[in-house]
């Protein structure tokens, strides 16, 4: 092939994106979140500008978000636009791409292409892309729309390496490992390695503060327009500000996060059905949510809404640490439609607080807030004590989960009191793990809360398990299923072992149920 000196001017009806947006790094601008606009730099960009921008582009309206790359792009000799202007907004296909791949590669090689023309009208651009080795068979269907884990493939051929610097290469590496960040791109995301390098050369940073990237779906011209003037311009490349904590921290954990939603529900549930019941419940709360809404065939009457009540309030106690222990059914007449909601007690307004029903709506839309905030409150806790066990080397790697599960037994023996006062008082907020962990101060549901929030905070499998006047943990440790009572493990001056780790004919002489 011949050589010329000079980058060419590339006629290219394409281009392009992939969304960066989420921070603005200059004053004065209203960009949408995650929009880094062009800023002078030191380094300088690998191809000449070829020609001067003078409004070429009437779609392109200064103040926008893409104006600086599409203008750049256009004076590098990379972008000529469509006929009706550049549309930044339209899907950009997979030939587009090739296409503007081809011209990248040709303009830095300094390499002369095919002539355009023939049928189909990208051909060329193919062949010369297969004829450097930087085709990817696997891409085909080239008149469809591209995805983002596409464009990662072609773009990630297109420069050498040498043009590249990887400035956020540890930062990735360390927050893709955290499981936080980039969280829709697995070992079964096509181009899983194209895309992750991309951001370590901080081409985007993705669609969200947690990186996502989006791979399935489709980018348009204005996105790939910045993506492009990052690989052609080292100081447009972004430096990622990721905070990402050491593996083993729990930081951004939620108490929905702890919880896996089933893949399907049954909304009109056997009384008797355990995992029926069990299945909205998780659903419930992986969701976030406080309420769930059943469909029953035939009409409900009054009994049927406190049987409801009832049997959800027993069966939520099973997850104490999310701290409900109180469920209202609301049902319609005639209907078959029923509605629960769920709260905690000591959060509940004082019988006959209300005189209206307007007035006890209030009263529960404040008691469903305050219990909120003592859930957020209550987690953030749980996250300090066992980042600071992590962090300290109380906890290090290695530690079986009995080990594990040790430890925290014995933190809560040292850390939190049982409250005689509070064990016949339903109000008492003692009764959930805000008590336990905020206030140090707790009885059998405030502990067992508590401990099982910390057991799922390391991933360890855990229940609550009740009769009629207590409740403690079952948990799986290495393999093994055992009970732990914490509660009764903590009425002496030290922790008595005797609770932590039975077997369950040792639980059922300790506990009748």
């Amino acid at each position: 092939m011949k050589r010329r000196i000079l980058a060419l001017l590339l006629p290219l009806a394409l281009l392009l994106s992939l969304g960066a947006q989420a921070v603005v790094t200059d004053e004065g601008h209203d960009d949408p979140p995650g929009v880094y606009r062009i800023m002078e730099a030191e380094a300088g960009p690998l191809l000449p500008r070829s020609r001067a921008y003078s409004g070429q582009f009437a779609d392109v309206p200064v103040g926008s978000w893409y104006y600086d790359y599409a203008v750049l792009g256009y004076e590098y000799g990379l972008f000529e636009g469509r006929g009706d202007g550049f549309a930044p907004g339209a899907e950009i296909t997979v030939a587009e791409l090739l296409t503007l791949s081809a011209r990248l590669h040709a303009v830095y090689a300094g390499d002369i292409l095919p002539a355009a023309g023939g049928s189909p009208w990208y051909a060329p651009y193919v062949s010369y892309l297969d004829a450097c080795g930087l085709l990817d068979p696997s891409i085909a269907d080239y008149d469809a729309p591209a995805t983002r884990a596409q464009l990662a493939a072609i773009f990630a051929l297109s420069l050498p390496e040498s043009c590249y610097g990887a400035p956020n290469a540890s930062l990735v590496d360390d927050a893709y490992a955290s499981g936080r960040y980039i969280t829709d791109v697995g070992e079964a995301t096509p181009y899983q390695p194209q895309i992750l390098w991309m951001y370590r050369q901080g081409l985007l940073e993705g669609m969200d503060p947690t990186g996502s990237y989006w791979p399935d779906v489709t980018t348009t011209r204005a996105e790939t327009a910045a993506l492009v003037i990052r690989m052609v311009d080292p100081s447009q490349r972004l430096t990622l500000s990721w905070a990402v904590a050491p593996a083993w921290s729990a930081a951004g954990k939620t108490l929905a996060s702890l919880v896996e939603a089933p893949q399907s529900v049954d909304t009109a549930p056997a009384y008797d059905d355990g995992d029926a019941l069990d299945a909205l419940i998780c659903r419930m709360l992986a969701g976030g949510g406080n309420t769930i809404e059943l469909d029953y065939p035939k009409p409900l009457a009054a009994s049927d809404a406190q049987t409801l009540a009832r049997i959800f309030s027993e069966r939520v106690k099973r997850y104490c640490e999310q701290m409900y222990n109180s469920v209202e059914c609301q049902y319609y007449l005639n209907s078959g439609h029923a509605l629960l909601s769920f709260y905690a007690t000591v959060c509940l307004p004082p019988e006959g607080a209300a005189a209206t029903s307007q007035e006890r709506a209030a009263l529960m839309d404040a008691a469903a807030r305050q219990l909120a905030q003592f859930r957020d409150e209550t987690t953030a806790q749980a996250i300090a004590v066992h980042d600071a066990l992590w962090e300290s080397g109380v906890l290090h790697a290695g530690m079986s989960q009995t080990e594990i599960a040790r430890v925290y037994y014995q933190w809560l023996c040292e850390h939190c009191a049982y409250d005689a006062d509070g064990v016949n008082d339903d109000y008492s907020i003692s009764h959930i793990a805000y008590g336990a962990l905020l206030r140090g101060s707790a009885v059998c549901d405030g502990y067992t809360g508590a401990y099982n929030l910390f057991l799922k905070l390391e991933g360890i499998s855990c229940r609550a398990l009740s009769n009629s006047s207590h409740i403690w943990t079952v948990a799986e440790l290495d393999g093994q299923e055992c009970h732990i009572d914490v509660t009764w493990g903590d009425q002496g001056d030290e922790p008595n072992w005797d609770f932590f780790a039975m077997s369950e004919e040792a639980s059922r002489q300790a506990h009748a149920w």
